[in-house]
Parts: structure tokens; C-alpha cells; sequence
């Protein structure tokens, strides 16, 4: 039986269990961005819905060792009425049935009125994610990113490409449960010392994946080749009212790619 543990009780985790008791580097709280496992509001037969995640998920029967997945990066537009708002664009590896995910990306956001900031970002949850620095690694609307997230044993390497030419990467260890895999838009959390708490998620249009692929032991196959469970799961974005806020597309006819539509839920 599939258990989805709700953003409020992982957040009570990680005040009350100590280092090492959710994974060999859990942290308690601190302040910053984070992008939490998903936020399950119901599945019924591969499609799911969730107040912060919205793309594609996959599980297998054996652990996975990589994802892999490109996309281009949309224009955020912003509302000076509305305030601050997120958007998260990533691949990786944990999360859709663990308290962990492991996962780099970038980001579409709204934190100036009316003024959108681009930037690339790592996280190894429920760590805080990592700004890349915009003058080393500049993000701009129409870039290609492509990501991946791989490992041997429990180290982990987080490999992010542009075509801008840079490429940056990182490896990290985490005793994790490497149960999915997941290409997604995400509304991110910002949380304090004491607190997290859901954002909005900004107005990027639509966001186009492709070459969206994961290896589970074996070789890189795609989304559609992930069967288990019932799966590949399609994940809607909902308010908790059931408005739709970011609806993802049927996968293309090679299984890899998908694009992802901002609604104003």
C-alpha cells in the first residue's frame, strides 16, 4: 500500500527526529526555499492529483540509479497585485514515495513586483536547495536546460547543462530510498526557522520537456516504459478546492517528452 506522508507531518519530522533519523543528513529546519516530496490529493489509476507538484512520476521494482530530462525555460509573468510567486522546474530522483528527493533544476519566480528573476538551484530534500550563482551560471527565458541526477551506491551526482555553453555539477551522499523517479513543476516552499509554507505558483505559460528518460539498474528508458504500480503517473497541480493550476500534456508518441500548462486556478 502506496503511504504519502502529508507536508505538515514531514515538516514535524524534521523539528522533532534527530539527525540521521529520516536520512544520514537531515537537518532540522532552516530558512529558505525547499521542494518537498509530493503532495498527494488523490490517484486513481495513474493519474494524481497534488497541491504542489504537476509532470510525470515513475516507480520500478528495482532501485533507481539515474533520471535524466531537458527542458526550456518559460517566461514568468508577473503580477504586481499578486505578490511573490514560484515556479520550480526539475528532475530527480525520490519524493513521489519517499521523504527524500534528490534533484536539481531551475527556477521561474516573481519576488519583485513585476520584475521576474531566473536562476539555477540544487537540493538534496530535506536539505534547503542551493542557489547557483546568476553571474557564473546565468538562466534567461528560451534556454535549454538539461539535467540529470545520477548515483553509485549512495553517492550521487547532480549534473546541470545549458545551452549557454556551462555546465555545473556537484556529488552529494544520502542513505536514500531511490523508489521514483520525476520530471516536475513545482510550487516551492518557503520556510523560516519554525515554519514551512506553500507558495503560489507564478505564471510561466507552458513548459516543454523532452528527452525525459530513467534508468533503474539497466539502461536510460522512457517515461513510458515504467509500468509498476500502475504507472507512468500524470500529476495535475490543484488548490486544495480542486481548481487546476498547472496541467501536464499526454506524453509525445516516443514516451520522453510532455509539456506543462500554467492555469489560473
Amino acid at each position: 500500500m502506496r503511504r504519502f506522508l502529508p507536508l505538515g507531518a514531514i515538516v514535524t519530522m524534521m523539528l522533532l527526529v534527530p539527525s540521521g533519523g529520516l536520512s544520514a543528513a537531515a537537518p532540522s529546519v532552516t530558512a529558505g526555499l525547499f521542494r518537498p516530496p509530493v503532495d498527494v490529493v488523490s490517484l486513481d489509476h495513474g493519474s494524481v492529483s497534488s497541491t504542489n507538484w504537476s509532470g510525470y512520476a515513475v516507480e520500478s521494482s528495482s532501485e533507481f540509479t539515474e533520471a535524466q530530462g531537458s527542458w526550456v525555460q518559460p517566461t514568468a509573468t508577473c503580477n504586481e497585485t499578486v505578490g511573490a510567486t514560484y515556479a520550480s522546474f526539475w528532475v530527480g530522483i525520490d519524493g513521489y514515495t519517499s521523504d527524500s528527493v534528490e534533484q536539481l533544476g531551475t527556477d521561474s519566480d516573481c519576488t519583485s513586483p513585476g520584475s521576474p528573476s531566473y536562476y539555477a538551484w540544487w537540493e538534496m530534500y530535506p536539505n534547503g536547495s542551493v542557489d547557483l550563482s546568476t553571474s557564473t551560471y546565468p538562466v534567461k527565458p528560451g534556454d535549454t536546460l538539461t539535467g540529470t541526477v545520477s548515483r553509485t551506491a549512495d553517492t550521487y551526482t547532480l549534473k546541470l547543462t545549458s545551452s549557454r555553453g556551462w555546465t555545473f555539477t556537484t556529488t552529494q551522499v544520502g542513505a536514500d530510498a531511490n523508489s521514483s523517479a520525476e520530471w516536475i513543476t513545482e510550487a516551492p516552499e518557503v520556510c523560516t526557522l519554525v515554519v514551512c509554507t506553500g507558495t503560489q505558483l507564478t505564471d510561466f505559460g507552458a513548459v516543454n520537456d523532452s528527452a525525459s528518460e530513467a534508468a533503474a539498474g539497466g539502461s536510460l528508458e522512457p517515461i513510458s516504459s515504467f509500468t509498476t504500480g500502475g504507472g507512468p503517473f500524470e500529476i495535475t497541480m490543484t488548490t486544495e478546492t480542486g481548481s487546476t493550476e498547472a496541467q501536464p500534456s499526454a506524453l509525445n508518441s516516443s514516451g520522453n517528452g510532455f509539456s506543462v500548462t500554467w492555469e489560473d486556478g
